[in-house]
């Protein structure tokens, strides 16, 4: 395998532990998933009663300013009743005030029923936090546990960093521009090793692209092995390689 493949090979493998080293830094560790994801769901149901206790408190203040308001119309209307002069009068100010008593009921209602939900939801609201509390103080303890491993990772990213800038400095710009050109058409994934394909009996043997299957003609794998020009799969256009063999137990 030619100096620059290998180098290629070792600078893919670098930046693929840099992508899972930073997403590490900047996400939750798979050991505390569950409690995270635990976390947020309790979380967001505290605040959907929290919201749903607002809303409900801000409807019963309105349907009791709604109440005052009827009241103020009532009086207003009672007051009238010995100042007017003909029948007609009379019977449109009753109208009047009957109108003011059915709004003042339909708004006591609702304030009622409103005061009934909200506070069922305060409880709702209480126990939910008491039950969170546990959980929380768990979180906050995982939480801190994982930011006093924080520096680690960021160290083993900067030393990911400088080593992927050392392995660029040793390719060709012109190469080096092609393997970013294959990994982003690739999502970031700009080789392919080689497999042998075993097969039973005393058959041919094959070899095939270890990304897209496609079979990989002998007189390639001669080439990769011998040239130091980088050879490309016929289909899928990823860089080739010959993975190292295992030792020998």
């Amino acid at each position: 395998m030619s100096q620059y493949l290998e180098t290629i090979v070792e600078l893919q493998e670098a930046l693929n532990q840099l992508s899972e080293a930073r997403e590490r830094l900047h996400g939750i560790p798979d050991w505390m998933r569950e409690l995270h994801d635990e976390h947020v769901a309790r979380s967001a149901e505290i605040q959907v009663l929290d919201e749903s206790a607002e809303i409900l408190g801000r409807d019963r203040r309105l349907a009791e300013a709604a109440i005052g308001d009827a009241q103020e119309k009532l009086k207003k209307f009672q007051q009238q009743i010995n100042r007017v002069s003909t029948q007609r009068e009379y019977g449109a100010l009753l109208q009047e005030i009957d109108g003011a008593k059915a709004q003042i009921t339909t708004c006591e209602e609702q304030a009622f029923s409103l005061l009934d939900k909200l506070e069922q939801t305060q409880r709702d609201l209480a126990t939910k936090r008491e039950d969170f509390r546990e959980l929380d103080q768990r979180y906050a303890a995982e939480l801190a546990r994982w930011e006093a491993e924080k520096p680690a990772v960021a160290q083993r990213v900067a030393e990911l960093e400088a080593q992927i800038a050392g392995l660029r400095e040793k390719l060709p710009r012109s190469l080096f521009s092609q393997f970013e050109r294959i990994r982003e058409r690739h999502g970031l994934t700009a080789l392919a090793p080689i497999r042998l394909l075993e097969r039973p009996g005393r058959g041919p043997r094959e070899w095939h692209c270890g990304a897209c299957n496609y079979r990989v003609r002998p007189q390639v794998v001669v080439e990769i092995r011998n040239s130091s020009d980088l050879v490309q799969c016929d289909s899928c256009k990823r860089i080739l390689y010959l993975p190292e063999a295992p030792p020998a137990e």
